[in-house]
């Protein structure tokens, strides 16, 4: 706008003036994304933007929400908020608790609690009780697994080749 005199970057929060384009100058171009570029979709706002294939995170230009690209490993407790695009693996004596977490494939091998939204397939080969909302285009119970879920499972294609407890939500195949 016009009236604009300053702002601040809201990702380290330094403050720049802003001065008015000269008659003479040209605005620089907006760049096209270009081939091989990835799309992320956001799962806080529901939009997406394009990043570059060898990008590590992104900040969704919409809502400022940190996205990780990367693989993410878990061999411990912990309780923090995931958001990645990447495979989330939790190993056996690991431990995932929050009400935020976005992968983009899960292998669960450990406990898990709290909300699970995946993008692609998750692969539980666990026999620890999961107080945990799974949503996945894919569910997939390993073979000795013993599945126990306290919450719902939505999924569109689920195959049980261990032992599943629970009310699960099927919108295709069952195996």
């Amino acid at each position: 706008p016009p009236q604009l005199i300053s702002t601040y970057c809201r990702s380290c929060g330094d403050y720049y003036e802003v001065h008015p384009v000269s008659p003479g100058k040209a605005i620089p171009a907006v760049s096209v994304p270009g081939p091989g570029e990835l799309t992320v979709f956001c799962h806080r706002c529901g939009s997406d933007h394009r990043v570059s294939p060898y990008a590590q995170n992104t900040i969704c230009p919409s809502c400022n929400a940190s996205i990780e690209l990367g693989n993410i490993t878990v061999h411990s407790a912990t309780s923090r908020q995931i958001d990645t695009r990447g495979k989330l693996l939790i190993g056996p004596s690991g431990s995932l608790s929050s009400s935020w977490i976005v992968c983009g494939s899960a292998q669960v091998h450990g406990r898990l609690a709290g909300v699970l939204r995946s993008e692609g397939e998750v692969r539980l080969s666990t026999s620890l009780a999961c107080a945990c909302q799974i949503t996945a285009p894919s569910v997939i119970i390993e073979r000795n697994a013993r599945a126990t879920f306290s919450l719902p499972v939505e999924t569109g294609h689920l195959e049980v080749r261990g032992h599943l407890t629970g009310i699960v939500h099927c919108r295709g195949i069952v195996h």
